[in-house]
């Protein structure tokens, strides 16, 4: 009976680490993908304060969509390839 029961608790563990490793994997993704947003940071420091000129204004904006579409492109492939390989993880650790 022992044996049964431990067997079962190596698949438990097997498949919680499993996930655990695959939601890592994801988050370690999207941590990359919102390194885009760093140039944002490092531009805006060097301005000072007062007015900025329309064209300063329309490129940070597009600088902010392309991070944004960056970050958002990540996280959905992201998403499609980690919910199927939680899905087999519990389908094939039983």
């Amino acid at each position: 009976m022992d044996k049964v029961i431990s067997a079962s608790k190596s698949k438990t563990v097997l498949r919680w680490a499993g996930i655990a490793l695959v939601s890592l994997g994801y988050y370690l993704w999207l941590g990359v993908a919102s390194t885009s947003f760093g140039h944002i940071a490092e531009k805006e420091s060097v301005i000072g304060t007062g007015p900025v000129s329309l064209e300063y204004h329309r490129a940070m904006m597009d600088a902010v969509m392309q991070a944004t579409g960056v970050v958002f492109d990540a996280a959905s492939l992201g998403f499609l390839i980690c919910v199927p390989l939680i899905l087999i993880i519990f389908h094939k650790v039983r």
